[in-house]
């Protein structure tokens, strides 16, 4: 891979949030569209949080949201945590050269914004994406299931 193959990473604007929207939509499971826009919308709003969109010639080929917080009893550890709750990229195939540029400036926002780790949350059901974080270095943790009580 070469720079020239890299997309760009940027910081995710407004106009962005529909792209975004569409992405996510990809996802197995997806939240209802209304749902995940007003979060997104929020989220690009939001100061705090890292949320960050790859393009070629500005179209917009995959993103990134996440934010610093505190770890979560089952990740224990000192320190602040960098939570990527949602990640997407427009193809399947597209994960090492998009999902690979956003993960890596994912790894340097949020390292300077105090995140001593970094946890991507997924639903599962795309062996893929799973594989392509297992490949770029991160650990599967934990695997949870659940069942609402009536």
């Amino acid at each position: 891979m070469t720079a020239e193959t890299l997309p760009g990473v940027r910081d995710a604007l407004p106009t962005d949030v529909a792209a975004m929207v569409a992405l996510g939509g990809r996802v197995p499971g997806a939240e209802p569209v209304e749902a995940r826009r007003a979060r997104l919308g929020a989220l690009v709003s939001d100061p705090g949080a890292v949320v960050l969109v790859a393009t070629d010639e500005e179209v917009v080929q995959g993103f990134l949201a996440a934010a610093v917080g505190d770890p979560a009893p089952v990740h224990g550890g000192a320190g602040p945590v960098g939570y990527v709750d949602d990640l997407a990229v427009g193809e399947g195939f597209d994960w090492w050269r998009v999902g690979g540029a956003l993960i890596a400036r994912a790894r340097e926002r949020l390292k300077g914004a105090g995140a001593v780790r970094m946890i991507v949350t997924t639903g599962g059901g795309d062996p893929v994406k799973q594989a392509f974080l297992w490949r770029s270095g991160l650990t599967l943790v934990t695997e949870s299931y659940e069942q609402p009580l009536p």
